[in-house]
Parts: C-alpha cells; structure tokens; sequence
C-alpha cells in the first residue's frame, strides 16, 4: 500500500512539475505566432471606398479592416494580423480625388525581400464622395411632388415621409438627382477623354490609362473643376469660378495659385498659356475639349520625355504603369512624388487598365525597371558639361544606378554607382560624378545601368563626341524594360508593337487583299468610336453591327454588343488575320477601313 501511495505521489510530483513548462510552452507558440516573415497575402474582399468633405488621415482610414489575412514564413495557412492604414501620398498637403492607403503591421513582422510593396502588397484606394452641387435647382417643387414607388415597399407618401416634411422629401430626391448626374458626367467625360487620348493623340490603352489616372485623381474627370480649398478661400465653386475667368469679372485666374481643370493647372505660367489658348479657340476655360487639345500641346512642346514615353510604352500592364508613373513624375509633381507615382502606377493597373484592355492587370509575381525621361548627350563642346537627368523606375524598390562615360578604349575615364532604396530614383544623383566637361576630344559612350531588389536591370548606352563644335543633348522619355542591355534608340526611332486597343497583341499578317474579293456593295458608315467591348449600347453599335454586316460576319443590327457580336467580331478578325479577342479596337477598324471599295 504504501509502495502504491508513494507511485501516486511521484506521479502527482512530475506531473506538477511539468505545468509551468506546459504553460511556458503555450506562451512561445503564441510569441512565434506574433513574429515571423509575411511570404504572402491572401486575397482581399474587394470593397469600395469614399470619404466627404476634408476629414484628417485617421478619420479617413476608420472604416478600412483592421486585420490583414497574411501567410508567415512560407506557411499555406493565412494567419489574421493587426493592421492600421497610411496614406501613400501627402495626404495633409494635396488635394486628390482619391488616395491609395497601404497597410502598417507591426515591428515584429517584416515582408519578404521576394515580395513587391507595391504589386503584392494589398492597398486599398479611398475615393472621394463628390458634396452635392448646390446649384442645381430641386427636382421637384411642393406642388409637383407625386408619391414614389420602389418594387419593394410600394408607394412612399411624402407627407409622411421620414421626419414627416415635404422638404425632407424634395432634398432626398434632390440628392438623388445629383449623384446621377454626377456620376452621367464622369462617365461622360472619361469615355470623351479616352476616345480623345486613343484617336486624336494616338496612344495605345495602357498609356491613355496612365493619363486617365492622373487626371481622375487631380480633378475626378471635371473640366471645371477648382481646387477644393480654393472654392473655400476664394468662395466660388467650381461653376462660379468658371464663368466669371470667362466674362472677364474675375482677374487672378493667372496668378492665384489655384489648381483648375483637368491637370489641375496651378502656376501662373501654365495657367496663362490655358487661358489665351481657351481665347483663341473661342471657348470657355472650362471647356473639356479645349482643354484636351491644351494638354497635347503642352505634352509636345514642354514635356517632350513624357510625350515620348506615352507614344512608345508597351501596350500591356508594365506599360500602364509607367505612364501612369512618369506622368506624375515628370507632370504633375505631386508632393511626396515618388510614393504617389507609385500608388497611380498601381491604381492604373486595378482601375482604368484592368477596365479599358478587357484583361486581368495583376502583375503579382512579375517585376520591371525602365529608364525614363533620361538625358544623353549626342556630342558635347569641350570645357562644356551637361546636366544629369530622369528616373529609374521599379515596381521592386531601385536598389542600385551606375553611371560610367567610357573612352574609345573601352576604359571607364569616370563611373559611380549609388546605392538606392526607392520604387523612382532619380539619376540626377550621378551629376556631380559625370564630369563631361572634364573630357578631351575624342569620341565616348555613356552608359546608364539601373538595377532593383528582383534581380532585374536595364542598361543604355550612347555614344557621343566632344569637340570644339556645339553641345546637343537629347531626352529619351522611355528608354526599355528591365533585362534588354541593347542601346536604347532615340524617342522617334522607338517602334511599337502592333496592337489593338484592346490590348492584345496581333500579328503583321496582312490579309486584306485576299479578304477583299469576298466583299462588296456599299461600304457602310464607319462608326465614330475605335473600340468595343461586351455590353456597348446604341447607334455607334449599330454602326459596327453593320460594318460586321458588310464584311460577311452577319449579325443582328439590334445595338447592342452582346456575344453574337463578339462571335462576328472573331470571325472578322479571323479574316484579318489578327487577334481574334472578340474586341473591336483601332487596330481592326484601321485593318476594315483597308478594305474599303
């Protein structure tokens, strides 16, 4: 018995003895679960967000998740993680119409070198709620007020209408109307602005939605639009203000420093360059058209790097990116440039792109780096210098550029290379270490190497003479993408791949001849829009459907752009030879207007 008792007791003993390690144990699995590498994201409810009137950074993100599904250290399992939201851009010193906010985890959790903050990393874009405009007239009148009805409910009387006013009626329904004239003319304008950037300017997708991009986030597509703290301090709104710069009343449009239109022109120079090209034409200064024709002057004759960046990128998502970058860059500039590049690069892709080319834009996993709106010497006088300029441009952070200007000899006379952390670094940072002055006659290659944590770079060179004769430089706005070493070619010299507006890529084969023959009888009337795409409505359809018609792929002419139509597109584009995507672009309108009799 007392052998049994003495068991139990020892028993009890170890067993005593083990709790504290037992709970020891529990307490490191729960720290270890608290630190750790984040190797991923699981993928995130799509939700859109609005915010109105001026709220501050904190109040704007109270609405956003606070915990982040991740998974740690390569694990398949996600793992829930406390998470606050920051805004990329300035936000207390800009005045955008949306902001991209990214998450903020703590200390104890790092993201993997092999992921992208800015392609892997979720960010959600918080838009702003467009205030009611105050100058529409009520909807209704006491006298003109009918019951409403809603399939639902049935009919809403508005004598007992929610707080039991009329007037509380008349403002719901005011409300109403407003949002849906509103959101009318976005649509408006921002189908005007496409059609405009893809036909008048010749632009493929991805670059008409990097300038979308940043236009909608200067202005929210409005022509008219004043900076909002400026209807505040100057106590116009944006209508107000329009009408009296045109009738003359109001003489400081030049000069008082308010971002209008579009682009939200702000200095007194490009203001007044907006308003004597306005007068010329003719037309208000909030006139969208004009201000678009102003826009593409201005591209050309001041902007010529980001000109020829927008005229030669890749029609895909890298392409979408970097104009949506350079022009915020190079264009806007922004505060906090190089963030806010960043986040338009990336709502290009989830926004405009991902609309306009019909395809998915995740560039998740994927990674490049170009040089954008560099300087490069073609020959320099001697004694003279030349200044350093352009962007590397990276989803991945830039890690490192190198500079070097090489003898005929193939030997470095001068080469640095600067260590960099940022998705844009500038190359002025090379200046002061490119002594071009510095160099005896003779001829030499500049070269330009920029290189980002994914282990991707891109190299250009260009070779120049230094001689008793005259200085030329020139400004490449696109150079390559990141991997080619080939020498980058000048901006007029760049080719494009042919593409169809849609995005997709097509081949060179020209089957017009043959396709020809199989044609006849009136060519019908082209329609006056270069692209299409499922669930399209009315008469420019109709124009399509019979175009379709003609080309000997018969289909209603019902105007709608429904799958029968998209079949008849195939079969066309099968004909062409092209890219059969179902998606009728410039590329397949310019492929029918060859045949025409």
């Amino acid at each position: 018995m007392k052998k049994f008792i003495l068991c139990i007791t020892l028993s009890i003993m170890m067993v005593l003895s083990l709790i504290p390690q037992v709970t020891f144990a529990a307490e490191t699995d729960v720290e270890a679960a608290s630190n750790g590498v984040i190797t991923g994201f699981a993928e995130m409810e799509t939700s859109d967000y609005y915010y109105e009137g001026n709220p501050a950074e904190d109040e704007l993100t109270l609405n956003l998740p606070d915990t982040l599904s991740v998974y740690v250290d390569g694990s398949s399992t996600a793992t829930e993680i406390p998470v606050s939201w920051e805004a990329i851009e300035d936000y207390d010193n800009t005045d955008f119409y949306f902001y991209s906010m990214k998450p903020v985890w703590g200390g104890d959790y790092t993201l993997s070198p092999e992921l992208s903050e800015i392609m892997d990393v979720p960010w959600i874009t918080v838009y702003k709620q467009e205030p009611e405009n105050e100058e529409i007239e009520p909807m209704l009148t006491e006298e003109e007020i009918e019951p409403v009805y809603t399939e639902e409910e049935g009919p809403v009387d508005p004598e007992n209408y929610e707080e039991g006013s009329i007037e509380a009626f008349a403002n719901t329904v005011k409300s109403i109307f407003v949002e849906e004239v509103y959101a009318a003319t976005v649509a408006e304008n921002t189908a005007a602005i496409y059609n405009y950037l893809t036909q008048r300017m010749g632009l493929n997708t991805a670059a008409a939605c990097g300038v979308m991009t940043n236009i909608n986030a200067e202005s929210g597509m409005a022509s008219n639009n004043l900076q909002n703290t400026y209807n505040k301090s100057i106590g116009l709104s944006d209508s107000e203000y329009t009408s009296r710069v045109d009738s003359g009343k109001y003489t400081k449009f030049t000069s008082d420093s308010a971002g209008y239109g579009l682009c939200q022109w702000t200095s007194s120079g490009r203001k007044s360059n907006l308003l004597s090209y306005a007068k010329s034409q003719n037309k208000s200064i909030g006139d969208l058209t004009m201000q678009l024709e102003f826009f593409n002057k201005e591209l050309q004759s001041s902007y010529q790097s980001v000109y020829t960046t927008l005229k030669s990128v890749p029609n895909n998502a890298t392409g979408a990116y970097i104009a949506a970058a350079e022009m915020c860059m190079c264009y806007e500039i922004p505060a906090n440039t190089v963030a806010t590049a960043a986040s338009r690069g990336k709502t290009c892709l989830s926004n405009y792109y991902k609309t306009y080319s019909g395809t998915s834009a995740s560039a998740t996993g994927t990674s490049f780096i170009s040089l954008c709106g560099y300087t490069y010497p073609t020959a320099v006088k001697n004694g003279k210098g030349m200044d350093v300029k352009g962007y590397a441009i990276s989803n991945y952070n830039v890690t490192s550029i190198t500079g070097k200007i090489i003898n005929s000899s193939g030997s470095a006379v001068y080469s640095k290379t600067i260590s960099t952390s940022s998705t844009a670094t500038k190359l002025s940072q090379l200046d002061s270490y490119m002594k071009f002055s510095k160099l005896s006659n003779g001829t030499y290659t500049y070269q330009v190497t920029a290189k980002d944590s994914s282990g991707k770079s891109v190299t250009v060179s260009h070779k120049f003479k230094v001689s008793s004769s005259g200085s030329t430089t020139k400004t490449l706005g696109f150079a390559s993408i990141g991997g080619s070493t080939q020498a980058a070619q000048p901006a007029e010299e760049v080719s494009e791949p042919a593409t169809d507006n849609s995005g997709a890529s097509s081949t060179q084969t020209d089957t017009s001849a043959t396709a020809k023959k199989a044609y006849s009888g009136t060519y019908p009337k082209i329609p006056k829009r270069g692209y299409f795409r499922k669930g399209d409505k009315g008469t420019q359809v109709k124009n399509l459907q019979k175009l379709l018609n003609w080309c000997g792929c018969p289909v209603s002419t019902g105007g709608k752009y429904g799958p029968a139509t998209i079949k008849a597109v195939k079969k066309l584009q099968k004909k062409l030879g092209i890219k059969q995507d179902g998606k009728f672009g410039n590329k397949t309108l310019k492929k029918v207007k060859a045949l025409r009799m």
